[in-house]
């Protein structure tokens, strides 16, 4: 018997010691809930800007090595809108740690804060405040910085002097170290990108500015949106608030198994049922698996029937089917992590022995456009009854009914509704139903929002001569051509035949994948002045590319053309082209680099005209950076403006006739039959048959490799797509290559 009371005593110590090392982590916010809904609907309070931009819900996550994987969904943070915080508390410590995922989409060479601790219950009341600004030097990568005091323009805001790269995800962590000896003796800390071990190292910035103290039981953590002229965007992910380095990091936490409850039945037909679950905990692991197990007798588990409902924490419903009428069922919800599995308690219902209005659920708005918009819903069971209608109601108020309606035919699965006549900006509910002898049923409640109205710019020129305060939304509406496209910022550069422009998307707005030479139509953005270049922020995605295989005629201008400020302002990000010209410094040796400029000749040497822009392009990557080439020939580029002046920016090597001999190929080395082709082409290389072919897409892509043996090679782009190749030969015995231009069309 004592040995059994000294195991169950030893037992509970372990387990009142998890309790209290689990105590630590005094926030842990996943994000985890619908993506297009804000931070103030979830428990956070807006303290500043309320009406303004809102901070959204955003599909995605970051994650970073050794931080806990991520779950839920992340924020975006905008500028000039709302700012919010939560409270955390009790805190047991005087030492309290915020750690976050950040990745930053663009910020200001000045900088600004984003993050920060708060006393719990003002508005004033800010320390402990994280910064970051644009690298001067270098515009792609930033400088994060820590401030104590609660001014946001305190001079003593301590910044890093090493820059880091915007392209990946960072760790930050905030620690506020509240001393006792004097007023104005307390410590913020912060660690960049620490290694995360459960051994707190030395941290990356601290600020130790004289403002006064303040330490509480109960503090806030905060995300502020900026002014447009000094705050960063950028998204936030997997916020972890504790009293201890391990616990903050995710190193020391301990796993318990998950919190779960039970919740009630809906939809209950003969053959099917609806029950709901909630994990109001996942014990500070990762949910590997949630659901509705279910059976005959009292408290089924996972051993059994069970239905899995994709997702983490939260509230969701698992569709049961398959049932038999008149019988009684029971059920639990269950989760599982590292930990174990956990359920909630045990629930039943009976099936009826008649037929039940059906069972209906509402998915998700798609294809949302300023007056249309498309939602799906499903009929899972016809409640023992035929279907007679079904569709979507939609209006906005809550819970709309069918007066106003998209009937969708068929009886039961799932089913989509155009719905059209929409207003602009408009906040719209919207539900699924469906009707049988017995019944009308709907679906739970969802809203969406429309796009707002552009004014319309019926071209390139039109648009560049809007008003550009980055707030108004305008359209392009009818079709441009991509002449370039950037990784760095997911930059594009569209043009007409009336001018040419930049659309600079940092915010990954647009997903739709285009190649060189495409038409998109309905471009829909904000425009801005960046140091007189004029940008074209988009809003929403666009549509599929509305023609294909277009070609894109350059203008030729000269070198003197482009030292003049006043005439290129109206060739701004156009294709333009530079013919008998060289690189004045080419030596042999001498490469190109990112950020490089370089001076050229055309009958007398001028100011630097060629810039390395496109740090993806292939000539000017640090690892594949090409020698700049001597001689005369032609080069063709993107006008690109940078602070007040003009420069010319080759997107490939293949822009750069120096480099790959385009213009200057030898007739007797390489012919291409019939060019333009339908796709279908022969490549004869009679005088040097032994050798290897290579076909590049217009922006440098390798996309075909043959080796060869014979004089005449018939090939096939046709998969590929219209638009312009190189084809390049390179002879096997004297290594030397020669390329041609192909026209698929």
């Amino acid at each position: 018997m004592k040995k059994t009371i000294t195991f169950f005593a030893s037992l509970l110590v372990v387990i009142l010691m998890g309790m209290t090392l689990n105590a630590q982590v005094l926030l842990n916010e996943h994000f985890n809930y619908p993506v297009g809904d804000t931070l103030s609907g979830h428990g956070w309070v807006t303290h500043s800007g309320l009406g303004s931009n809102t901070i959204p819900i955003v599909s995605g996550n970051l994650s970073y090595t050794g931080y806990p994987s991520p779950s839920g969904q992340m924020i975006k943070m905008l500028t000039s809108g709302q700012d919010v915080n939560k409270v955390f508390g009790p805190k047991t410590s005087n030492v309290v740690y915020a750690a976050f995922l950040v990745k930053v989409i663009s910020s200001t060479t000045g900088g600004d804060y984003f993050a920060h601790f708060m006393k719990a219950g003002t508005t004033t009341t800010l320390f402990a405040r994280v910064f970051v600004k644009q690298d001067a030097l270098n515009t792609s990568k930033v400088l994060f910085g820590v401030g104590k005091a609660t001014n946001a323009t305190s001079t003593a805001t301590v910044y890093a002097t090493t820059s880091i790269d915007t392209s990946l995800t960072h760790l930050i962590v905030l620690k506020y170290t509240a001393n006792s000896a004097t007023t104005t003796d307390d410590v913020v800390s912060l660690f960049i990108d620490p290694t995360v071990t459960g051994v707190e190292g030395t941290p990356s910035l601290t600020a130790t500015d004289v403002a006064t103290d303040y330490d509480s039981t109960y503090m806030a953590f905060a995300f502020r949106q900026g002014t447009s002229t000094s705050a960063p965007v950028l998204n936030i992910d997997e916020v972890r608030v504790a009293s201890t380095w391990a616990d903050a990091v995710g190193f020391g936490a301990v796993v318990t198994a998950p919190v779960v409850t039970t919740g009630i039945t809906t939809g209950l037909t003969s053959t099917s049922a609806i029950c709901a679950g909630n994990v109001i905990s996942d014990g500070g692991g990762v949910i590997s698996a949630r659901g509705i197990c279910y059976g005959a007798v009292i408290n089924p588990d996972i051993t059994g029937t069970k239905v899995v409902v994709t997702g983490t924490t939260g509230a969701f419903t698992g569709n049961i089917s398959g049932l038999t009428a008149g019988n009684t069922y029971h059920y639990r919800a269950y989760a599982t992590n590292s930990a174990g599995t956990s359920y909630g308690a045990d629930t039943t219902f009976i099936t009826p022995t008649t037929a039940v209005a059906p069972v209906v659920t509402t998915a998700t708005a798609s294809n949302i456009l300023s007056t249309t918009a498309t939602v799906g819903g499903e009929v899972i069971n016809d409640g023992g009854s035929a279907i007679t209608l079904r569709g979507i109601c939609y209006g906005t108020a809550l819970n709309p009914d069918t007066t106003t309606k998209v009937v969708v035919t068929g009886t039961t699965g799932v089913f989509s509704g155009n719905l059209t006549g929409l207003t602009a900006s408009t906040l719209y509910h919207a539900r699924a139903f469906a009707k049988n002898a017995i019944g009308l049923s709907y679906g739970a409640d969802i809203t969406f929002t429309t796009q707002v109205a552009g004014i319309p710019c019926a071209n390139i020129a039109a648009l560049r001569l809007k008003t550009a305060d980055n707030s108004t939304v305008y359209e392009l509406t009818a079709e441009v051509l991509l002449s370039c496209k950037v990784a760095s910022r997911n930059q594009k550069y569209v043009q007409d035949a009336s001018g040419a422009i930049l659309i600079d998307d940092a915010g990954l707005i647009i997903t739709t994948t285009y190649n060189v030479g495409d038409g998109i139509t309905g471009i829909k953005g904000k425009l801005e002045n960046y140091y007189g270049l004029l940008e074209f922020h988009p809003v929403v995605n666009t549509a599929a590319a509305t023609s294909t295989g277009n070609t894109i005629t350059p203008v030729t201008v000269t070198a003197l053309n482009l030292q003049d400020t006043v005439f290129m302002y109206q060739h701004q990000s156009k294709l333009i082209k530079l013919v008998s010209l060289s690189f004045t410094d080419a030596n042999g040796t001498m490469k190109f680099g990112t950020g490089k400029k370089f001076r050229m000749s055309q009958t007398t040497t001028t100011d630097s005209l060629f810039y390395c822009n496109f740090y993806d392009a292939d000539y000017t990557a640090t690892a594949t950076a090409m020698v700049v080439p001597s001689g005369t020939g032609d080069v063709t580029g993107i006008a690109v403006w940078s602070k007040s002046h003009c420069y010319i920016t080759a997107r490939n090597k293949y822009d750069v006739s120096l480099l790959v001999g385009v213009n200057d190929v030898q007739a007797d080395k390489i012919g291409i039959y019939p060019n333009p082709s339908n796709g279908k082409f022969t490549v004869n290389v009679e005088n040097a048959s032994n050798g290897e072919i290579k076909i590049y897409s217009l922006v440098g892509s390798l996309i075909y490799t043959q080796q060869i043996n014979k004089a005449n090679n018939e090939l096939d782009l046709s998969s590929y797509g219209k638009g312009l190749y190189f084809v390049q030969f390179t002879d096997a015995k004297s290594g030397k290559s020669w390329t041609e231009k192909l026209i698929v069309k």
